[in-house]
C-alpha cells in the first residue's frame, strides 16, 4: 500500500519536472534568444595580434559589441578582414574609425571605435551588404612603422655629432673659445680705458666751466674798468688832438707870412705834425668805439653793417 503510494508520488514528480523543464526551454527559446544585432566590417593592413573571436568592442570606452569573425580578406590578402556585431541601435555615425588597442598587460587586443560628431548621418551600406567601418593604425603599429625612420635618424644624428666633435673640429673650437677669451679681455680694457676718459673728460669740462666763469668774471671787470678810465682818457685825446691842430694852424700861417727859409726848415715837421694829428683823430676814433663796444678788446670787433644795396 505504501510502495505504491510512493511510486505514484515520484512519477508525479519527475512528470510535473519534465514539463516545467519544457516550459522553462520554450520561454528560454521564444524570449531569451530574441537579442538582435548590427553587423559590421573592419579591414585592417596589420597584424591583429591578441584579438581573438569574442574580444570585446567598445565606443569611446563603453562596451557595445563582440567580435564574431576574424578571417583574410578573400578579395585581397594584404588585408585582415573582422566581422563585428554590435548591439541593435548601436549609434555608428560616419566618420566613426576603429583601431585596435592592447588591453592592460594580458597581451590581449580589443576594438575601439572613436570619432563621429553630433548629428552626423548614419553608416549604412546597400540593400544586402554589411557597412565597413574605417580603420586606423595602431599606435604599436605607428611605432613600429616609424621606427626604423627614427632609428635611421638618429644614426644620421650621430654621424653628424661624431663630425662636429671631431679632433679638427675640437681644436678649431677651442681656436674659437681662446680667441673669444681674449677679445672679452681686450673689451673688459677698452671698455675701462673709456671709463677712464669719460672722467677725465668729465673733470676737463668741469675745468673749463670754471675757467669760462672766471674769464667772463674777467671780461665783466675789463669792461667795468674801461667804462670808467675811457671817458677821461678820451677828453685828453681830444684836447691834444685840438693844440696839435692849433700848432699845425699856427706854422702854416707863419711861413705863409714869407718866412721861405723856415718854411723849408719847418715842411718835414709840418708833415709829421699833420700825420701826428691824423693819428690822433684815429686814435679817438678808436678810443670811441671802444667806449661804446668795450668788449671788443677781447673777442675783436662786429662785422660793420652793410650799406643800402650791398
Amino acid at each position: 500500500m505504501y510502495s505504491k503510494i510512493n511510486y505514484t508520488l515520484v512519477g508525479l514528480f519527475v512528470l510535473l519536472f519534465t514539463i516545467l523543464a519544457f516550459a522553462f526551454a520554450f520561454w528560454l527559446a521564444k524570449y531569451g534568444f530574441e537579442e538582435k544585432y548590427d553587423y559590421y566590417y573592419l579591414y585592417f593592413t596589420e597584424p591583429v595580434d591578441g584579438l581573438t573571436m569574442d574580444s570585446t568592442v567598445k565606443l569611446k570606452g563603453v562596451d557595445v559589441g563582440k567580435v564574431s569573425r576574424i578571417e583574410i580578406d578573400p578579395t585581397n590578402v594584404e588585408r585582415i578582414r573582422v566581422k563585428i556585431r554590435l548591439k541593435a541601435g548601436t549609434p555608428i555615425v560616419k566618420g566613426m574609425y576603429a583601431l585596435l588597442k592592447l588591453q592592460g598587460i594580458t597581451g590581449l587586443s580589443y576594438v575601439q571605435i572613436e570619432g563621429g560628431k553630433k548629428g552626423a548621418p548614419r553608416l549604412t551600406a546597400p540593400e544586402g551588404q554589411i557597412p565597413v567601418i574605417p580603420t586606423h593604425p595602431s599606435l604599436l603599429h605607428r611605432l613600429s612603422e616609424s621606427a626604423p625612420k627614427f632609428l635611421d635618424k638618429l644614426q644620421h644624428t650621430a654621424d653628424g655629432l661624431n663630425k662636429l666633435f671631431s679632433q679638427h673640429n675640437q681644436q678649431q673650437l677651442t681656436k674659437i673659445l681662446n680667441n673669444t677669451a681674449e677679445a672679452t679681455g681686450k673689451a673688459v680694457a677698452v671698455e675701462n680705458r673709456l671709463i677712464t676718459l669719460s672722467d677725465e673728460f668729465n673733470r676737463t669740462l668741469a675745468h673749463f666751466d670754471r675757467r669760462s666763469a672766471q674769464l667772463v668774471d674777467s671780461v665783466d671787470q675789463v669792461t667795468d674798468t674801461l667804462q670808467k678810465k675811457l671817458p677821461p682818457l678820451m677828453d685828453h685825446v681830444d684836447e691834444a688832438g685840438r693844440n696839435i691842430a692849433d700848432l699845425a694852424r699856427g706854422i702854416d700861417r707863419r711861413l705863409k707870412r714869407g718866412e721861405y727859409d723856415l718854411r723849408k726848415m719847418i715842411r718835414p715837421i709840418q708833415i709829421d705834425i699833420k700825420e701826428l694829428s691824423y693819428s690822433y683823430q684815429e686814435l679817438a676814433e678808436d678810443l670811441k668805439n671802444l667806449s661804446r663796444h668795450p668788449s671788443s678788446l677781447i673777442f675783436g670787433a662786429g662785422s660793420p653793417p652793410k650799406g643800402p644795396g650791398e
